[in-house]
């Protein structure tokens, strides 16, 4: 009797060290580790069975997209949303993309008979090109010149300085444009309605914020600024020397302000005059008479490029009130935007946030449960060790591969 209590008691230790401790025992066993934020960490012995993880966790989060996909190319989605969707399935099912997506696995692995791809750089690798912040062919862009401005002092790009620069919410150019007006009306070029919404301005501290009535007009002299100069009004100078939109104005602002600094004197000051006073008229007839707001934001489920309706109105989320009226900030992200800092000298201090949260399964408990980060503009750790992923584990979940032998040798190879 002992001893078969002293086996029922080694089981039983066997059974918790199998359950909590995280081991692979057999080969051919992919484990889907999911952290405290529901993020699953796939491991395997190769790639086509790290493959096959992701798809089975991604299931798990988004099968009603997977299936709203696959509907879509079979011609099959008026099933679903009725007879208005019944022209694109005749269409769909006419052009048979759906078959030949079935064929793709076999037609293109023939040996494995699946449809895989990834990074080819690994982990720890030293990315190979260089990051820099892009301006476009065109020049800067309203938040690209903003982002060269905190980094312009110093020697290294820290993970501090990138959560400052991901929360920064200053409208450069609508400072420089303010300045710029500021010189002009110094020199008595501006007009009376220029100068009284320039005034409105004057204690404003360039930040885009909510209920900020200064903040509103900014925005407003910022959208009257994308539609000029142009070249064909008595601001033609000034648009066929510096160029029209928003890179043309940045690249106006900067000469003329840094031509100013040197010289005390203004390029086209004339030209200048007319534009900004132009800017400033238009922008005191566009105003709106509410304070500036941040308008209610309900994420419909599930949101698509089509502007199809909701398929389960209940599980729509409204966004809560944010901090900024600037949408180049993680303050506001209008849907599923995912940001991640990633420390290429150690990984394990990555950070990262997915708004709302990392499950689209409106039974999942983080179906919502990062929006917390999100009103603050924080992030959560985001490792990628095993060993630190392991600090945060929520569950573990082991498959057996469906891959065979053979098809594991040359997912390994």
């Amino acid at each position: 009797m002992r001893k078969q209590m002293t086996l029922w008691m080694v089981l039983i230790s066997i059974i918790v060290l199998l359950s909590i401790l995280p081991v692979r025992i057999f080969a051919g066993q992919i484990e889907i580790v999911r952290d405290s934020w529901g993020v699953a960490h796939i491991y395997a012995d190769n790639d086509s069975e790290l493959f096959f993880g992701a798809g089975y966790a991604t299931a798990g989060d988004r099968t009603f997209q997977m299936e709203l996909s696959r509907r879509k190319v079979a011609g099959t989605l008026s099933e679903i949303y009725g007879k208005d969707l019944l022209e694109s399935d005749k269409l769909m099912r006419t052009l048979g993309l759906y078959k030949h997506a079935q064929e793709l696995p076999d037609v293109q692995n023939p040996f494995s008979g699946l449809v895989a791809s990834a990074s080819h750089l690994s982990v720890r690798d030293w990315y190979p090109y260089s990051l820099t912040i892009g301006t476009g062919e065109t020049g800067h862009n309203p938040r690209s010149i903003r982002l060269y401005e905190p980094l312009d002092d110093q020697n290294e790009f820290t993970f501090e300085s990138f959560s400052e620069i991901h929360r920064d919410n200053v409208s450069a150019i609508a400072r420089d444009f303010l300045s710029l007006a500021g010189i002009l009306s110094e020199k008595n070029l501006l007009s009376q309605n220029s100068t009284r919404l320039l005034n409105a301005l004057s204690d404003w501290d360039y930040r885009l914020l909510k209920n900020s009535r200064a903040a509103d007009v900014a925005e407003t002299v910022v959208r009257e600024m994308h539609r000029s100069p142009r070249p064909n009004t008595v601001t033609a100078l000034v648009a066929s020397k510096y160029g029209g939109c928003h890179s043309g104005n940045i690249f106006l602002l900067r000469s003329a302000l840094e031509e100013f600094e040197r010289t005390q004197k203004l390029p086209e000051e004339e030209e200048l005059a007319v534009w900004v006073n132009q800017l400033l008229e238009a922008s005191a007839g566009s105003l709106r008479e509410a304070v500036s707001q941040v308008r209610k934001v309900v994420m419909v489920y599930q949101t698509n490029l089509e502007g199809l309706p909701s398929i389960y109105p209940d599980a729509n989320r409204k966004a809560p009130d944010l901090v900024t009226t600037s949408g180049n900030t993680i303050w506001l992200q209008l849907g599923n935007s995912y940001t991640q800092i990633v420390d290429l000298s150690n990984i394990d201090k990555c950070r990262a946030f997915l708004t709302p949260g990392a499950s689209e399964d409106p039974r999942s408990p983080h179906f919502f449960d990062q929006v917390e980060l999100w009103v603050t503009g924080e992030t959560r750790p985001a490792s990628l060790s095993r060993e630190e992923v392991m600090k945060y584990v929520e569950s573990i979940e082991t498959l057996f591969s469906p891959i065979n032998k053979t098809m594991r040798q040359s997912g390994s190879d």
